[in-house]
C-alpha cells in the first residue's frame, strides 16, 4: 500500500488537542499577519488573535511594533478594527501608548494615579516578535526561536521574490468557516478533490495534478494550466500592460506551515490566505488577491481593469465556497470516526504538513501522536 495516514480524527474535534495546538504549534511559529503597504504610514495598523493573545501590529514613525491589543488600566481593547489608521490610544479612558509599547500618556496622571517613570514603564505593553521578508509581515508570540529568515528556509527568497512581482492589492477579505483550521488548510494541499468539488470552477482552470516539492516544514506544489485560462490572462496583461512574472507561469502553490497559502496563477494574479483558527471547530480564512503591475507600477484604475478583478473575485468566492462545504461536512463527521483517514501519493502535500504537524506536537515522553 503506498496510501499513508493522516492524523487520528480526535485532532480535528478534541477540546484538549485544540489547547495544544495553540501552545506548541500557533504560539511558536512565525504567522503572517499583512503586507508592508497595509503598514506604511504612522499609525498604520493590524490586529488578529494569535494562540488567544489580541495582538496589534502598528507602525510609529516608520518602526513597527508587535504589541499585546489590550490596554494597562481597565483591560479594554486599544484597536477595535481589524485594520486602519489611528493612534495607539485606548477608546475607553484614553491611556496611549507608542513604540515598544511604551506607556506614552495618562490623562490627568498627577491628580488620578501620580505615576512617576518607572511606574509608567512597568505599565508598557508586552512585546512580540515581528520581522518581515520582502512585504510579508510576520508576527511570533514566543519569544524564542528561529529568525524569520531560518524558519522559511528556501522559501525566503521566493517571498522576497513574490513582492517585487506582485505588489497591486486589489482585494481581501474574510470567510468563518464552521470546520477545524487542518481541515480548511488541508482544502488547497492537494488536487484530487478537484473534479467532484470543483467540476465547473477549478477544473476549468488547471489540470488535477501536482508536482510536489518538499521543504520541510513547507511544501511547494505546481499544477499545470489549461489553455483557455492561460489565453485570457494573455489577454489581460495585453490590455492592461502588465509584466508577466517570467518563471513561474502555471498553477505555483506555496504552502508556508502552518497556515499560510500563497497561490500564483500564469504569473499574473497572487492570492494569499490564512487560516485562523477561532476555536476547534471554527476558523477565520483570510484571503488578499494582488495583481503583478506595469513597468511604470500598478495599471491604471478603469473599466477593464474593474471587471477583471470583477471575474477572478467571483471565481476565488466560488472556488473557497466549494472547499467549505466538503470542509464542514467533514468536520461533522470527525467526531462520530475514530479511524484515521487515508492519503494518497496524490495527497502528499497532506503528508507532509501532518509530519510538520505531528513534529510540533509529540508528547512529552518522547511518543509521537497519531
Amino acid at each position: 500500500m503506498i496510501a499513508s495516514i493522516a492524523i487520528a480524527p480526535e485532532h480535528y474535534a478534541s477540546e484538549d488537542s485544540f489547547k495544544q495546538e495553540l501552545e506548541h504549534v500557533f504560539k511558536k511559529q512565525w504567522l503572517f499577519i499583512g503586507f508592508k503597504d497595509e503598514l506604511a504610514n504612522h499609525n498604520d495598523f493590524l490586529t488578529l488573535d494569535i494562540a488567544g493573545f489580541p495582538i496589534v501590529v502598528q507602525n510609529f514613525d516608520g518602526e513597527l511594533s508587535a504589541l499585546l491589543n489590550i490596554c494597562s488600566h481597565r483591560k479594554a481593547r486599544l484597536q477595535t478594527a481589524t485594520k486602519g489608521n489611528r493612534p495607539l490610544r485606548c477608546p475607553y479612558h484614553c491611556w496611549s501608548y507608542k513604540a515598544g509599547g511604551r506607556l506614552a500618556g495618562v490623562p490627568a496622571n498627577n491628580q488620578e494615579f501620580q505615576f512617576d517613570e518607572s511606574q509608567k514603564a512597568a505599565l508598557g505593553l508586552r512585546q512580540f516578535a515581528v520581522d518581515s521578508c520582502g512585504d510579508f509581515v510576520f508576527v511570533r508570540v514566543s519569544q524564542d526561536g528561529p529568525s524569520l529568515k531560518a524558519f522559511l528556509g528556501d522559501c525566503y527568497g521566493m517571498l522576497e521574490d513574490f513582492s517585487a512581482h506582485f505588489n497591486d492589492p486589489v482585494h481581501s477579505g474574510s470567510y468563518v468557516w464552521n470546520s477545524n483550521w487542518k481541515l480548511a488548510v488541508e482544502t488547497v494541499l492537494e488536487v484530487y478533490h478537484v473534479p467532484g468539488t470543483h467540476p465547473d470552477s477549478f477544473s476549468n482552470l488547471a489540470r488535477a495534478e501536482c508536482e510536489i516539492i518538499s521543504i520541510a516544514p513547507h511544501n511547494l506544489g505546481n499544477t499545470p494550466l489549461l489553455d483557455a485560462p492561460k489565453k485570457w490572462w494573455a489577454g489581460v496583461r495585453k490590455q492592461l500592460k502588465l509584466s508577466q512574472h517570467p518563471t513561474l507561469n502555471e498553477y505555483n502553490h506555496v504552502f508556508i506551515y502552518p497556515n499560510l497559502a500563497i497561490g500564483l496563477t500564469n504569473g499574473s494574479l497572487m492570492s494569499v490566505q490564512t487560516y485562523d483558527p477561532v476555536n476547534r471547530e471554527e476558523t477565520v480564512l483570510h484571503y488578499r488577491l494582488r495583481m503583478v503591475s506595469t513597468a511604470d507600477g500598478p495599471a491604471r484604475e478603469g473599466a477593464l481593469k474593474r471587471a477583471v478583478i470583477a471575474n477572478f473575485t467571483e471565481f476565488n468566492h466560488t472556488i473557497l465556497e466549494e472547499d467549505r462545504i466538503m470542509a464542514e461536512s467533514c468536520q461533522l463527521n470527525y467526531a462520530h470516526t475514530t479511524t484515521p483517514a487515508l492519503l494518497g501519493k496524490c495527497e502528499d502535500r497532506i503528508r507532509l504538513f501532518h509530519d510538520a504537524w505531528r513534529a510540533d506536537n509529540d508528547k512529552p515522553n518522547g511518543e509521537a501522536v497519531s
